[in-house]
C-alpha cells in the first residue's frame, strides 16, 4: 500500500505556533482583533495575511535570530521521520504558515529532505514584510495555503492519505483525509463534525499508532454493551421512596450515570443514609434486572465480529460483578469474554485504575495491545491511569462536551464503528 501522510507544522510540529509568536513581536497595531475575526470564521487566513502584513516590520537577520531562539519541535518528530522512511511511507508538510522559518527550524533540526508546501515571505529594503501564496485555492481564496487542493492534487498517486493538525486551517483537508490524527481545535471540529480522527499529544503516539496491532478490548457495560436504563430507574425509584425523598426526572438519569452507586446517591443522601440505601436498591434491582435490561443495539454483532477475529474480550463495570456475569449470562454472550469483572469483585470502581489494571492481566496482554471501550469520563480515566488507550462512545451516557474535555484516544459515533477503527488502528 502506498502510503502519504500530510502533516501541518505550527502546533504541530513545532511546538510554538511560530507565526503568532512572529505577529507578537514584530507586528505593530491591533492585528488580534483581525486574528479574532479569522478565529471566528468571518474571514479566512488569506484576508487576514493581507490586512496584518503592513504592520509587520522587521530585517531578516532579526527574524532569523528570533527564529532560532524558539527553534523547539516535537522531539518525537525525528524519530517519526526517521519511521516513514523506514516504511516508505511519503511524508510532506503542508502549512498555512511561512516558508522562512519552517525551513530554518527544520535545517536546525537535520530535517532538510521533507517536501514543504508553504506560503511564502519577502523583505523589502524598508524592513516591510511581502507574502505571496503560491498554494492558494482562487476559488475558495480563505486559507493562504489550501491543504485540501494539496491533499486532493495527491490523491490519485496514493492508495491511503493520513492527515496530521491542530488547527483551524487543518479542517478542510482533514475531511478528505482516509485518517486523521488530531489535537486541540481539529480534534474537537472533527468530533463534533462527525470527521474519524485519533487523538494525539506527541508523535510518538502517532508513530506508536501506525504499528500496533489490538489483540484485546475492555468493555465498559451500562451505556456500552446494554440498556439498563429503565432497571437503574426503577431501583433508585425504590431508595428515593424509602427516604421520601423526589427522584429526578427519567430523562436526567445519564447525567448521574458512570460511577459507582455511591457516587450517584452522594448528592442526595448522607453517607449514613447511603450505607442504608445501597441493599434497598440491590434487592429492588435484583427482582428486576434481568427483564428490564436489553443489549443495545448492534453490540451482539460487535462482540461477535470482535471474537471472530480472535480479538480477546473482557467487561470492567461499575455494576456488581455479580449482576454482570448473571445478565451477560440471561443475554446470552458471556462465553464471549475471558473475564467478567464489577464492583465487589475485589477492586476500586472506576474512575481508580484497579478494575482495569486487573482484567488486563487476566487478558494476559501487554497494555499497548488493549484498548477499552466506554461511554463515561471515568472510564476515560480509569483506562488513561492503567495506561491503555480509550475509546469513548459519543451516544453514550455522558454529553460529548464532557468526553471531548477528557481527550480519549478517539471518539466513536456507535459502537458499531469499532469494527472498522480497529482495522485502521
Amino acid at each position: 500500500m502506498k502510503h502519504l501522510i500530510l502533516c501541518d507544522f505550527d502546533g504541530t510540529i513545532s511546538l510554538r505556533d511560530m507565526g503568532y509568536e512572529l505577529l507578537r513581536a514584530f507586528a505593530k497595531g491591533n492585528w488580534e482583533k483581525i486574528d479574532r475575526k479569522y478565529r471566528d470564521g468571518e474571514i479566512g487566513s488569506r484576508e487576514a495575511y493581507e490586512q496584518i502584513v503592513g504592520m509587520c516590520k522587521g530585517s531578516p537577520e532579526e527574524i532569523e535570530s528570533f527564529i532560532m531562539e524558539r527553534a523547539l519541535i516535537d522531539p518525537y518528530f525525528a524519530a517519526f521521520h526517521d519511521y516513514c522512511l523506514r516504511r516508505s511511507i511519503d511524508l510532506k508538510i503542508i502549512s498555512d504558515g511561512f516558508d522562512s522559518y519552517i525551513s530554518r527550524i527544520l535545517e536546525h533540526h537535520g530535517l532538510i529532505t521533507i517536501p514543504i508546501f508553504t506560503n511564502r515571505i519577502s523583505f523589502k529594503r524598508d524592513g516591510r514584510i511581502d507574502i505571496e501564496h503560491p498554494y492558494l485555492n482562487r476559488d475558495c481564496g480563505l486559507c493562504g495555503t489550501c491543504k485540501r487542493t494539496i491533499l486532493l492534487e495527491n490523491r490519485s498517486l496514493y492508495d491511503w492519505i493520513t492527515y496530521i493538525g491542530n488547527g483551524y486551517s487543518d479542517r478542510c483537508a482533514a475531511q478528505e483525509a482516509d485518517w486523521v490524527y488530531a489535537k486541540e481545535a481539529l480534534f474537537e471540529h472533527c468530533v463534533r463534525g462527525g470527521t474519524d480522527c485519533t487523538y494525539f499529544n506527541h508523535f510518538g503516539e502517532v508513530m506508536d499508532d501506525l504499528s500496533r496491532k489490538i489483540k484485546g478490548v475492555i468493555f465498559d457495560l451500562d451505556g456500552t454493551l446494554i440498556d439498563s436504563y429503565e432497571a437503574i430507574y426503577i431501583g433508585l425509584e425504590e431508595v428515593f421512596n424509602h427516604f421520601s425523598i423526589p427522584l429526578f426526572p427519567f430523562q436526567q438519569l445519564g447525567k448521574y450515570l458512570g460511577g459507582s452507586l455511591e457516587e450517584i446517591l452522594k448528592p442526595f443522601l448522607t453517607p449514613r443514609q447511603i450505607e442504608r440505601a445501597i441493599p434497598v436498591f440491590r434487592q429492588k434491582y435484583l427482582e428486576i434486572y434481568l427483564d428490564k435490561t436489553s443489549l443495545l443495539q448492534g453490540a451482539k454483532d460487535v462482540i461477535e465480529e470482535l471474537f471472530r477475529r480472535s480479538i480477546r474480550l473482557a467487561v470492567a463495570s461499575n455494576k456488581s460483578g455479580i449482576f454482570c456475569r448473571k445478565l451477560l449470562s440471561h443475554l446470552g454472550i458471556d462465553h464471549f469474554f475471558t473475564t467478567i469483572m464489577g464492583v465487589g469483585d475485589g477492586s476500586r470502581p472506576k474512575p481508580f485504575p484497579d478494575m482495569v489494571n486487573a482484567v488486563i492481566i487476566d487478558l494476559g496482554l501487554h497494555p499497548n495491545e488493549i484498548i477499552m471501550v466506554g461511554d463515561t469520563v471515568e472510564d476515560i480515566k480509569a483506562g488513561k491511569a492503567a495506561g491503555i488507550d480509550v475509546y469513548a462512545l459519543g451516544n453514550g451516557y455522558h454529553p460529548l462536551e464532557k468526553l471531548i474535555d477528557e481527550k480519549p484516544r478517539r471518539i466513536l459515533r456507535e459502537l458499531r464503528d469499532l469494527p472498522q477503527a480497529l482495522q485502521v488502528s
